[in-house]
């Protein structure tokens, strides 16, 4: 069985890979109890301070909850601008073929790191640092048999 998919990644994508992996860590717990305190600071003395501390104090309360995102989102747009413009990756018995404008990447299923599955897009791992995102855009309907065959293919190969 072949699939052949062409890798369409939206900075919103690159967005949301940061922000679970942000609030699935330590610092994500430390961001949520910052702007939980944040809100009881703002409503106990916000009527008592001059304007300079209740303008730190707005800012601190927007900084992880509204910031933060955008921040994150910001380096998303430029991340995609460094990355190469249409990606076609076909999977096949001996791995996969990357066609990157022209460019042509074998990589064999040994080689696969490994693949996982986000709540939307599969993401497959040539090396510890770098890998391909598929989104559910790209896999539409196929998105269960296709991480099921990849997984098949990656156990396959070790």
């Amino acid at each position: 069985m072949e699939y052949c998919f062409k890798s369409d990644v939206k900075p919103v994508d690159l967005w949301k890979i940061a922000m679970l992996k942000i609030y699935k860590s330590y610092t994500g717990i430390i961001n949520i109890v910052f702007s939980v305190a944040m809100v009881f600071l703002c409503v106990r003395f916000y009527g008592e301070v001059g304007s300079f501390l209740r303008t730190v104090l707005i800012f601190l309360l927007i900084l992880f909850p509204i910031l933060q995102p955008l921040a994150i989102y910001s380096r998303s747009v430029k991340q995609l601008e460094g990355l190469p413009g249409e990606v076609t990756i076909n999977f096949g018995d001996k791995g996969l073929l990357i066609d990157c404008d022209g460019q042509y990447e074998k990589i064999y299923w040994k080689n696969v790191v490994n693949a996982y599955k986000q709540f939307n897009m599969v993401v497959i791992m040539s090396d510890d640092r770098h890998g391909y995102m598929l989104t559910d855009r790209v896999l539409g309907d196929k998105k269960d048999e296709f991480f099921d065959y990849l997984c098949g293919k990656i156990k396959e190969s070790r």
